[in-house]
């Protein structure tokens, strides 16, 4: 009969810690207890535990930190971190640290079953690589995380686009029979405060939309309409604009003399643009320059983005393309965002059949070159089909409904 499995449970909240004993130890667990990462970190090196679960914000030393130091100490320990609504940023973090699973609150039994018997197959599996140390044993482990996390980021991305959606569709509501007049004349200082939750339902919004995009892969279906390539950058341009000015950063365009054409879908085209040159100012130096040029060739159009930002270092160009990557990984990081616009940028390139490529000198800046086919050679649009079942959230008051599919407006990246 197999050895118990032994779990540390770590969580700053009493109950937490006292209800996931109870269910772990109903199931056959040894179960003790942490009440922050520093008193687990202590017990594990006093005593190595087959099984971490670990809340991500507490005090002292949060469960991201917990897990770097634990993954340190044994890079074969299974680490479960806890998440009430799952965040973006900390579990996605963790999951690239090597947490091997995640449990959400309230706590469902079948996945906890589930977790511990995946903990299970990942034990016996790392105690035959300590005792054998055979290279065969250690590719199959890999190869079955690297399975798990990519099934648990699809798990993790559907159950977020789901339940997030709900709660904005109430939203857009509100804001909008607020915003019409239709629940009473507002103060100006009311007016101001609808405006502020309006801005911050778009960009909930957007979110949502992208990480949609994100989870389809490259089965997003584009609805192809004729595109004008220099209108596209002129609008690309105008949304990043409030963001140059306020840290007088100048942006030129220079644009050819004849058309350029192209056959796309105009709502990604635009993002994939928006995304590029919000980095190009987000990563900017206060009051430098990015020129962007567009030229044509008689198979595609291309658009360069170069800027006198702070640049990239060698060892991190081909990561930046991955999703949810940041080359500063710090909670606390300089440059806002979720890593995601570059990802979808390259995506939405790749889906019309054009490239991306990108050149970067640490300290001096960076240049990107987007190219799309020309509409004599792109390919031919299929039927219109919508993106995301269901009705979109009604927008609020001044701003009108937008047409299936729902359109991706510029998020900071």
């Amino acid at each position: 009969m197999p050895a118990p499995i032994d779990v540390l449970v770590v969580d700053d909240e009493p109950k937490i810690r006292q209800l996931l004993e109870q269910l772990l130890a109903a199931r056959g667990c040894a179960v003790r207890t942490a009440v922050d990462g520093l008193d687990a970190l202590a017990q594990f090196q006093e005593r190595p535990a087959d099984v971490v679960i670990t809340d991500i914000k507490m005090p002292k030393m949060n469960g991201v930190e917990l897990l770097r130091e634990l993954k340190h100490l044994d890079p074969l320990l299974n680490i479960v971190v806890i998440t009430a609504y799952p965040s973006i940023e900390g579990a996605v973090e963790a999951m690239q640290c090597g947490a091997c699973d995640f449990i959400t609150k309230p706590f469902d039994l079948v996945q906890i079953q589930a977790i511990l018997y995946r903990c299970q197959q990942r034990l016996s599996l790392s105690r035959q690589l300590r005792a054998a140390g055979e290279g065969a044993i250690k590719l199959e482990e890999l190869n079955r995380r690297l399975a798990e996390l990519n099934d648990m980021k699809s798990q993790f991305l559907a159950a977020l686009s789901h339940e997030v959606n709900t709660p904005l569709c109430l939203m857009s509501e509100w804001i909008y029979l607020l915003s019409d007049g239709t629940l009473g004349q507002m103060t100006d200082d009311q007016e101001h405060a609808v405006e502020v939750l309006s801005g911050a339902y778009e960009r909930l919004n957007r979110l949502l939309r992208q990480l949609i995009d994100l989870m389809h892969g490259h089965e997003i279906i584009l609805r192809r309409q004729p595109i004008s390539v220099p209108e596209l950058v002129q609008e690309a341009v105008a949304a990043v604009m409030p963001k140059a000015a306020a840290r007088a950063i100048t942006v030129t365009v220079r644009l050819p003399d004849e058309p350029l054409a192209l056959e796309g879908d105009r709502d990604r085209c635009r993002a994939a643009l928006e995304y590029l040159l919000d980095n190009a100012v987000k990563f900017n130096r206060p009051q430098g320059q990015v020129e962007i040029e567009v030229a044509g060739t008689p198979e595609a159009a291309q658009v360069s983005i170069r800027d006198t930002g702070i640049g990239i270092a060698p060892a991190e160009r081909e990561k930046v393309f991955a999703p949810f990557y940041q080359a500063d990984r710090r909670l606390n990081r300089a440059y806002e965002g979720a890593g995601i616009g570059l990802a979808l940028a390259k995506r939405y390139v790749e889906l019309h059949g054009g490239t991306l490529t990108l050149s970067s000198e640490l300290g001096a800046g960076t240049t990107v070159v987007l190219a799309l086919p020309l509409a004599t050679a792109a390919l031919p649009a299929p039927p219109p089909k919508s993106l995301v079942g269901g009705p979109a959230p009604r927008r609020p008051a001044g701003q009108a409904d937008p047409a299936p599919p729902p359109s991706l407006p510029p998020t900071p990246v």
